[in-house]
């Protein structure tokens, strides 16, 4: 039996996770994450859902109107394509769908038993929601159940789709292919750990999965089959990221790497102070992640990584940045956790890591 803990503690977050070969003991509790469009980004973490306008940094709006302490909100929201409907889940077993204008809500599904951890999928017709029940939830954009997938364990990010197939894993160290339509399970892969982020799919034919146990995985996406395997230092915490012809991923040592979407050999590495617990994003020329605070510090490290692996130029923000960063135009948002509500829970950077703008949720 192989146990791994990471514990983070503070009055929005306690994560607290114990990995056994069965995979159940796995809880998780809120911290801030970000998604954006061409005027919003949208902080979901603590009591509140925030739309805060990127020219400004100002709130546009928050849901609900009053806090609740026992519902936080940890999934990362996502937007439906027609960019009218904010889907987000809470731990009071509901999925919500937001106006994206006036951030009231339009619809509630409350058909799930457990929390919403991981984040969903919103397609042109449908949206699928991961739950910590061990179910995939397919609604219509209405908020309709049309069908739902029980897998071995808790789902804790959200799926990915080819427009054919939904594809995610779950706590148990399964990945599954499931028929978008149906819900009919395609095929179903054990792995060597719990599947905590979401795969990423290759126009090629491939589907790249990171685990807990520290692998990342090629596999194909017709049968399941592993076409390549890679290993990182330390456990991934978060999915891959595919740009061009490169896999790039980032471990809880702090390491980051360039792997070659083909074959897994690793075109460089770089290793950064801090573990590294959200996916690395593509911003213009660079790779950009941003790092934990260390013990007993309050700021953190937001590192931004030239077409080589070298570090181009940091930034300190204030607070720890557990999640993946999110890019919208020339901005890059760093969704943060602090403890002191007088600190921001987001923070705009531009490529060259010139502070564009704060958010502090007004009281």
């Amino acid at each position: 039996m192989k146990k791994k803990a990471l514990i983070l503690i503070g009055a929005l977050l306690i994560i607290s996770l114990l990995l056994s070969g069965c995979a159940s003991g796995l809880s998780a509790f809120s911290w801030p994450s970000v998604i954006a469009d061409a005027n919003n980004a949208y902080v979901a973490g603590g009591a509140y859902v925030y739309a805060v306008n990127l020219q400004s940094g100002t709130q546009t709006w928050r849901f609900p109107d009053k806090s609740s302490s026992a519902n936080p909100f940890y999934a990362t929201p996502a937007l439906t394509p027609d960019g009218k409907q904010l889907i987000v889940g809470g731990f009071d077993h509901k999925l919500y769908s937001l106006d994206v204008s006036t951030g009231k809500s339009t619809w509630e599904f409350d058909g799930a038993h457990d929390r919403y951890l991981g984040g969903s999928l919103a397609t042109a017709d449908m949206i699928y929601a991961p739950n910590a029940d061990y179910n995939l939830y397919a609604l219509d954009l209405q908020g309709n159940l049309k069908w739902s997938f029980t897998a071995d364990q808790s789902i804790w990010a959200a799926p990915v789709t080819d427009g054919k197939n939904i594809y995610f894993g779950d706590n148990g160290f399964h990945v599954y292919a499931i028929d978008a339509k149906t819900g009919a399970k395609v095929w179903e892969k054990t792995l060597d750990g719990a599947v905590l982020g979401s795969p990423a799919v290759d126009p090629s034919g491939m589907l790249y999965v990171n685990t807990y146990n520290g692998t990342v995985f090629a596999l194909d996406r017709a049968s399941g089959q592993t076409r390549w395997q890679a290993s990182a230092t330390r456990f991934l915490w978060n999915g891959p990221t595919l740009d061009g012809g490169n896999v790039y991923v980032a471990d809880a040592n702090g390491a980051v790497y360039a792997l070659s979407a083909a074959a897994g050999q690793k075109a460089w590495q770089q290793t950064l102070a801090g573990s590294v617990l959200g996916s690395p994003v593509r911003a213009g020329d660079f790779v950009v992640t941003g790092t934990e605070a260390a013990s007993g510090s309050t700021t953190s490290t937001v590192a931004f990584l030239d077409s080589k692996g070298a570090v181009a130029h940091t930034v300190s923000v204030p607070g720890s940045d557990n999640t993946t960063l999110a890019v919208s135009g020339s901005l890059i948002l760093v969704p943060l956790y602090n403890s002191d509500a007088t600190q921001p829970v987001l923070v705009a950077l531009d490529t060259s890591g010139a502070q564009k703008w704060s958010f502090i949720p007004p009281k």
